[in-house]
Parts: structure tokens; sequence; C-alpha cells
């Protein structure tokens, strides 16, 4: 099934006959579906000619010289040639005229000769071969000669294959044909093999009823001596080798498990094809019906649907996937506690990532696949492929997921926008302990600095409290004119007074935090001075690290022994490079002496709020289970207290602690704003 593949997607208009609707959206379909890499496979563009063409300004002297262009083409480099036509057809005599857009009705001469156009491109010397597809009235006709065929330049060496959607004396309506067919191309076929022959496509279009009242005829021509294995449209969704490995260690025990529950007698394998999985299905679904049995079925739909995500995932259409955008698109994702999530990296992780999501994840009474779209929904926003792609959509059309991948979309795009803007206060020009003088706020959008704003404020907390509420009245007017809310604020100040201040209690009239994400930021990364100028480079480096962390831990716990010695601790901190955040177990009473420490080591820095508070076990597990959904989890965590409902959910043991831990959380984003004041500092100047 290798070796290069040409396409040709044609979709004229005829004013002359009417205009056809949504022929251009038929033709740009189908023709993405043939390009695509993990369907048609087709060159996309290849040099000398356009692929697509569309539209009343498609002449008839365009359509025969694209043709033929295409037909050299492929002929120089060996290829297929896929060529679709898409609009009106006119019949004369026996063959069938394509309308362009300067073609007049009955007027062959103004038309596009369907079949003496295939038979010239069919007997273009190298071509590996031409599938032709032809949805118009009468393309029936469509048939070359395939007499002078055999006895043409090649000596009937060469093959076509030729998918009609009407009769030779019928009509064709909305473009069904080229419809249904785009649609079991990206659907896939069970049990057909690893690509989509022409016979078994023109079959299941006939079987969908999408073309009902037409004629959906084929007809084959195959000469070809040395021809490089058989013609085929696609590559098949639904076959193994689509999705490499059929099933992961999650999915054979989920299956041995759903099979041994209907009966035990059944074989439950080996499963390598989706072949093997329909003959599972078959073995089940002859059971006597019972509840266990349609538990089963569910498994192996699951396990259909698996299979499908990963033969998506394996030939993805935006910017490659990586095993670490894929673990954190994954934990990102997955509701509730992960047990036991897969430890693999590259293909083994995609293939694992996706039974979990479908076979393990807590669904909490919504539909199996809703964990695994927003999987996918999320991949795609992160790596620039539009919801409209049509793999994705197909894939979702295979599941019965269209609205929820729909519903998916529509929650990345709210949260886009809650998370647009952020409010950064800054207290960097407090000195030591010292409450300052003035507050220095900007608003961001989109991480650019949109505004800035200086309070001066009397040097208690009481005076920087009250301009904290002035910044973000002046924050939520600018926020107000864009119609974009405001949900995040990020307070920065010096590490003594990171000590003793709560800024998301902050009372202006109500707390800070009641309807604000406030996450505490470390003010000396804005202007680190000169004894600390290496931290922020640090930060970033630490930062990948963590990402890259293979077993999941991204925090080092220090107990009594470790912080009891603040030389000793400052040493073993700061004596190499870092791949976890630091936590404290307690709170010793020196931490005044130390944070400093333990802010310039690490970006991310957790302490108990008091020193009679030990952080637990589970409270541990916790923090590294869900290390995702921080820090606004703390948020959340205080907000609960602050309410009373400060007991956690069933099954998420650990989170009840996180009210009384106070965090500094400097991640990526603040230390890119951080970067802002770098390039000023390097040119002597000073944004604040």
């Amino acid at each position: 099934m290798t070796g290069p593949r040409h396409a040709l997607v044609i979709g004229a208009q005829c004013p002359d006959l009417g205009l056809l609707e949504e022929l251009e959206e038929s033709a740009r379909a189908l023709h993405d579906t043939l390009t695509a890499p993990w369907a048609g496979g087709c060159e996309k563009d290849p040099p000398g000619g356009a692929t697509l063409l569309c539209g009343e300004g498609v002449t008839r002297a365009d359509v025969e010289a694209a043709i033929r262009t295409a037909a050299l083409g492929a002929g120089e480099a060996g290829a297929v040639l896929v060529v679709a036509l898409l609009g009106h057809g006119m019949a004369s005599g026996t063959g069938l005229y394509f309308m362009a857009g300067d073609s007049r009705a009955e007027a062959p001469l103004t038309a596009v000769d369907v079949g003496s156009l295939l038979a010239q491109a069919l007997d273009t010397q190298g071509l590996a071969g031409v599938i032709a597809i032809v949805d118009t009235c009468h393309a029936g006709n469509a048939v070359p000669d395939l007499k002078s065929v055999a006895n043409g330049i090649r000596q009937g060496d060469t093959r076509l294959s030729l998918l009609m959607g009407s009769g030779a004396a019928e009509e064709a309506y909305g473009l069904r044909f080229s419809r249904t067919l785009v649609k079991v191309l990206r659907q896939g076929l069970p049990a057909v093999g690893e690509t989509l022959a022409p016979d078994a496509v023109v079959e299941a279009v006939r079987d969908d009823g999408g073309t009902a009242g037409q004629a959906i005829l084929r007809a084959e021509f195959d000469g070809a001596r040395f021809g490089p294995g058989p013609l085929w449209l696609a590559r098949n969704p639904r076959h193994a080798a689509a999705a490499g490995t059929l099933l992961g260690p999650v999915a054979s025990e989920e299956l041995a498990r759903a099979v041994a529950v209907v009966d035990e007698s059944l074989p439950a394998g080996p499963v390598t094809t989706a072949r093997d999985l329909d003959a599972v299905r078959c073995g089940l679904a002859a059971a006597p019906p019972s509840p266990a049995r349609e538990w089963a079925l569910d498994v192996v739909d699951a396990l259909d649907a698996a299979a499908r995500t990963v033969g998506l995932l394996g030939s993805w259409p935006g910017t490659p996937l990586t095993s670490g955008l894929l673990r954190r698109t994954f934990t990102a994702v997955c509701p509730g506690p992960l047990e036991s999530p897969p430890g693999s990296s590259g293909t083994d992780l995609l293939r694992d990532a996706v039974e979990y999501l479908l076979l393990r994840a807590p669904v909490a009474g919504k539909r199996r696949t809703g964990p695994l779209v927003d999987f996918v929904a999320l991949l795609a926003h992160e790596t620039g492929v539009d919801p409209g792609t049509p793999a994705v959509r197909g894939w979702a059309a295979a599941l019965g997921a269209v609205i929820d991948l729909n519903d998916a979309f529509e929650r990345l795009t709210d949260r886009t926008r809650d998370m647009r803007l952020r409010l950064v206060v800054s207290l960097h020009a407090a000195v030591g302990d010292e409450w300052p003088e003035s507050l220095a706020a900007w608003l961001l959008d989109g991480g650019e600095v949109r505004d800035r704003e200086e309070f001066a404020c009397r040097p208690d907390r009481a005076g920087v409290e009250r301009q904290v509420g002035a910044a973000l009245r002046w924050a939520s007017r600018l926020a107000a004119g864009m119609d974009v809310p405001l949900r995040r604020v990020e307070v920065a100040a010096p590490a003594p007074l990171l000590l003793q201040w709560r800024p998301e209690e902050t009372d202006f009239g109500m707390r800070l935090g009641a309807e604000h994400d406030v996450v505490l930021r470390w003010s000396d990364r804005i202007q680190p001075p000169d004894h600390l100028w290496w931290i922020n480079d640090r930060a970033r480096r630490t930062l990948r690290a963590m990402e890259a962390s293979p077993d999941g831990t991204r925090l080092e716990w220090l107990g009594e022994s470790d912080t009891r010695q603040a030389r000793e601790l400052r040493d073993r901190l700061l004596g190499g490079p870092r791949a976890r955040a630091v936590a404290l177990e307690h709170r010793p009473a020196h931490l005044g002496d130390v944070l400093e420490t333990l802010l310039a080591s690490s970006p991310i820095v957790l302490w108990p709020e008091d020193e009679t508070h030990r952080v637990p076990a589970e409270a541990r597990r916790y923090l590294d289970t869900h290390w995702h959904l921080l820090p606004g989890e703390f948020c959340r965590a205080y907000r609960d207290r602050w309410s009373g409902h400060g007991t956690p959910p069933a099954g998420w043991p650990g989170r009840g602690h996180l009210a009384r831990l106070r965090t500094v959380w400097d991640d990526a984003e603040w230390l890119e704003f951080c970067r802002w004041f770098e390039q000023f500092a390097t040119d002597g100047e000073s944004p604040a």
C-alpha cells in the first residue's frame, strides 16, 4: 500500500444550469479526506498544480488542463492519481460531459468530455493507476472506451477504478454520493483490512442509505502487469494497523473480565486486529441477555473506540505529540483521583492513556467517552488543530460523540476566555519586612501588558489591602470595557511579607479570594538583587525538569532534621540542579531565616500555615496526583473553609488539608512576566 499518491478534486459550478448549494464545502471535505495522511494519503499540492479547484470561476479549459497536468505529474512520480468531479453533468449519447463555469446547457462543445479525458489520463506513461470519483447527474456515462484503453499507447498496462454516484439516465441530488463517500472513508469499515478498496467502499455507500434513489456504480479495468498492489481509496481507521498494537494492559485485563463475567468458556483472545474484536463481540452477543452481557458488550464498544482513537492520534493533524504533552493532557482531563496512571511513554503511553480514560477513569454518571472526548479536544487546543478538522469530526461521528466534542471545545473556549486576563499586584517596593508606600499593578491580556498603574498607600497592612481593592476596581473596569471576565489575581511580595500575610483574605466589602483565584508570587523575581541574579534561569530549568519527571512525583518534602540547620539546608538545595519543588512537612520557628533560600532554590514552595500542623501522607499523595489542578485547588480549598464546606469529596482523601497550606507558586507564566523586566534591565530602563 506504499507508493506515491496524488489527488485532484474539482467542484465546478455551472451558472447556466443553476448553482449547487454547498458544492464547495463537499469538494473541500472530500479533498481534505483524500489528502489527509491518516486517510487518503495523497500528496497535497504537489509541484506543478493545485489539488483543489472550486467555484464558478473554474472553466472548461481549467478542468481539462488540471486533469492533464495532474496525470502528467502522477506519471512522472509513478503515483496513483485519485481524481474527483463534483457538479453538474450532461449526457450526450453514451458520454458524460462535466459542466464548468463557462459551459452551456445542451452544448457539449462547451463542456468536458469525461470519458475521453479519463482515457487520455490512463494512457499516461508511468501512471500507477487512476481512481475516479464522479458525483454528477448521469454519472454512469463516465466510463471511458476501455477497448481504446486496451489498445492505447500503453497497450492496456494501466489500472482504473471508477466510482459513479448515479446511473446513466439518472439525476443526482444534493451531492449525496460524495458526502456519503466521505463519511465512509472517515469512519472506516470493520473486517475489511488495512485499506479501503473501491468495491468495499461502494458496498458501504449503498448500505449507508445516504444515497437512496440513486444507483451507485463501479467500473474496473486492470491490465497492469507490474502494479504495486491493489488500488485503494483510504486507510481504514478501524483496522488494527492504523492503531498500532490493538490492546494494551488495561484493555486486555478489562476484556478478560468482561468475557469471564458472561461465560468463562468463551475465548477472549488473542485480540490483535479489529476482526478479532468483532469475533469477541459476536460471541458475547450470542450469550443469553443479562446485565452482565450488556456490560461486557459496552466494554467491547469501548475497546473499539480506543482503537479508533489511537488511530486518530497516531496520525495527528496538529503539531507532533510528545510523551510530555500526552501525560500533561491526560492528567488535566482525568476526573477524580488516578489509580495506577500509565507509566509508559511514546506510542505505548498514547494507547495506555486512551484505554485508561475509557475503562478506568471515573465518569460519575456521564457517558463513558466523556473523558476521552475532553482528552482529544484539549490535545487539539494545545496543538493548533481546528475544531472543524475532518479527521477529528469523523472520529467523533464514529463514536457518536459529535455533541460531546462540541461541548468540550465550548468549555475550552470559555476557560480560555476566563484565563485570558490576569491582574498582577506587586509589593516589590517594600524593604525587608516593612510594608511598601506604593503598589504597582499590571493588567495582562494573554500574557501581554494591557495597562499599568501605580497606587500610593499607607505603609501598613490596612493601607496596602485598601489599595489592593483599588487595583482590583481599576482592573475590573478595564476588563468590563473589554467584555472579558477577570478571574485571576497574582500578588507578589518579598519573602518576609509572604510569611505573615494572606492576601486572598483582603476585605474590601468581600474577600478578594471569594470570586478570584489569588496566587502568591515572590516579588524578588521581578528585579532580582545582585546576589540572586540567577534565580529566574534556575527556576525555568527546574520547571522543565519537573514536567519531564518520569514518576509523577513533583515535590521533595523536608522534615525537621532537614530544616534545623540553615547553612546545611542552603548547601543542599543550591548545590546542584533540581527536578522537584520544595515542600515542608512542618513549619519551623525560624522559617523566616530560610524562606529566601527555599524560594531561590525552587520556583514553587509549600509550607503549613502554623507550627502545629503536620502534613500527612494522604495530603502529599493528593498533591502529586492532582498537580494539574494546582494552584487553583488551593483557592478552592480556602473558599471551602470560609464557607464551612471543608469536607472533601468522597474518594479524594487529602484534599481537606490544602486549606492549611501556604504556597508561593512561580510558574512559567510568572517567569515570562518577569522576563519582561529583564528586557528593560538590559536596556538600562525600568518598566516600573
